[in-house]
Parts: structure tokens; sequence; C-alpha cells
């Protein structure tokens, strides 16, 4: 499973810090703020490394850094696909996505921790995207997590029917990109959803 999560450089964090660059790259050494290495050697800190860091410190913590990404998750077995939804989704302000293939996967991944969208494929392995969304709107717990669910294939009428239920939207593939981003930024509520999105 992948996931993209909001990252600051050392330079970035120092600023949110109100500190020389070359402290924060002394609380990496010294491991007092977590960092991961990038392959060309550069320091990358994860938001929820820094927010942890800076309470742990009562360190004063920008107001627009306390609002919690919006979590999309991404269950697509077709890896081309899954990667045309990351960079249109992963364009969005605010968000946080992971991937996985598998229905199955999936429910393990939101068992973990709910996602507040989900671009669900009907058509994937292990447990089929229709009893995904079954599964979920079932439970109290997981009712509230807004579905997206997309197809490549034509689907049965009754099982159309099923979805328009369970589902808060649905497109066939080819998928139509600005109209599916536009939908998940309304869905979740991002600041500058009305804003026309251009079409790729």
């Amino acid at each position: 499973m992948n996931v993209t999560e909001r990252t600051f450089t050392t330079f970035e964090a120092a600023k949110v810090c109100g500190v020389f660059h070359t402290t924060v790259i002394n609380w990496v050494n010294k491991g007092k703020l977590k960092a991961h290495c990038t392959p060309g050697g550069h320091r990358r800190i994860p938001l929820a490394d820094l927010l942890a860091f800076m309470e742990r410190f009562d360190m004063p913590i920008p107001e627009d850094l306390m609002q919690r990404a919006k979590r999309i998750l991404i269950v697509e077995d077709d890896p081309p696909v899954q990667r045309m939804l990351l960079r249109t989704l992963s364009s969005l302000p605010g968000v946080e996505i992971q991937t996985c293939v598998g229905g199955l996967e999936a429910l393990m991944a939101i068992g973990k921790e709910a996602p507040d969208l989900i671009i669900l494929d009907i058509r994937i392995p292990q447990v089929n995207g229709l009893e995904v969304c079954r599964v979920l709107k079932s439970s109290e717990q997981t009712k509230p997590i807004m579905i997206v669910a997309i197809t490549g294939e034509p689907l049965p009428a009754q099982t159309e029917a099923l979805l328009k239920d369970l589902a808060d939207g649905f497109f066939q593939k080819p998928l139509p990109t600005a109209a599916l981003r536009a939908m998940a930024a309304e869905l979740l509520e991002l600041e500058g959803s009305a804003v026309p999105i251009p079409v790729r």
C-alpha cells in the first residue's frame, strides 16, 4: 500500500518552528525529530512527526497545520488507472492519499484508519467493490465514509441501481478526471472546490 503525506524540508520546518535551519538539522541528527532521506540525500519531515515534536516541546502550532488532512483511499487494481487517479487527486489541497488494489486490503486499511472518501473500482480482486460498499454502509462506524464508485465494464441495471443507493458518486471508465476531481473536492468540502477545474 502506498501513502502520500505532506512532508517538510528542513528549511520549511525551521520556518514553522521559528528556529534556524541548522537547529532543525541538529534535532534530526540527534533523533529528536523524525525525518527520512530522499534518494538525493535531502531530509523530509512528515507532517505527523513535525506536529508530534512541536506538541512534545510545547511549541505554538500554526492554525493551518492543525487542520487534519482529508484522507482519500484509492482502491484500484489497474496500475495505470491507479497512477492516473493518484495524479488527479494529489493536486487537491490538504489531502492525504492511500492506495490499495483489493477489497480485502481496503477493508483492512479502513479498519486501521477510516478515510473520508474512497475512490472504489467495482471489479477488484479478493472482495469486489459492491461488497465493500455493502460492508461499509452496514456499520455505523464506517457509514459516514463517502464512496465514489468507478467501473470499466457495463453493469447490470440492478447493480447500478444498488450502487446509486450505496455510493455518493459513480463514473464509467475512461474516467473524466476533471469531473472526478471536482466531485472529490465537493464531497470533502475543500477550499476552492467551487473554482472551475480545467480539463486535462
